[in-house]
């Protein structure tokens, strides 16, 4: 962000607290800094609240590319539901996979959890 549009986005917010200091509905304004989202704490004290992340591997094996990584993606999941993370808090990141020889494919499956 340039100097310009740092004054400029300074400028409004001042101007939009003065508004609501003018009309009663704001006591306190905090900013955050840039990509990060603030999340009120409570009363007038806010602070700024970091997610709790997580990865887990799972690996699988198959007689396809797919059932090996379906069967290393159930398994990272596993391991993450038995660290008490819910299958909607996580994602499949990056999955590997490659030929063991003999018509068998071996997988790897990175899931990131985030609550």
């Amino acid at each position: 962000m340039g100097r310009s549009s740092a004054l400029r986005l300074r400028s409004t917010a001042v101007a939009l607290a003065a508004s609501a200091c003018l009309i009663g509905g704001v006591t306190a304004a905090q900013a955050a800094p840039a990509g990060a989202e603030a999340v009120p704490a409570g009363g007038l004290s806010q602070e700024l609240i970091t997610p709790e992340v997580r990865t887990f591997t799972g690996s699988g094996t198959g007689t396809s590319p797919s059932q090996a990584v379906d069967g290393a993606v159930r398994m990272a999941y596993t391991f993450a539901q038995s660290a008490g993370w819910q299958a909607n808090q996580c994602h499949v990141r990056a999955t590997d996979v490659r030929s063991v020889g003999g018509g068998v494919y071996a997988a790897v499956a990175n899931l990131f959890c985030q609550r």
